[in-house]
């Protein structure tokens, strides 16, 4: 199993690297003023994202 673990890892973390990068900006937006710095907006658009990830990763989704 360790062995399969470490193989899923790197893959892991290329596969839900556009999904960091969107984490990313949308608090760069929110910091310099182009996104509402609202927790309701907060959490409609990290609840969206989260959605889209599993859709579309599946089981290599991140798991909070």
């Amino acid at each position: 199993m360790p062995l399969a673990r470490a193989i899923a890892d790197p893959v892991r973390s290329a596969m839900t690297l556009p999904f960091e990068a969107a984490r990313q900006q949308y608090s760069l937006a929110v910091k310099v003023g182009l996104q509402p710095n609202s927790m309701l907006a907060y959490r409609q658009h990290f609840n969206s994202l989260d959605q889209l990830e599993k859709a579309t990763l599946g089981a290599f989704a991140r798991q909070v």
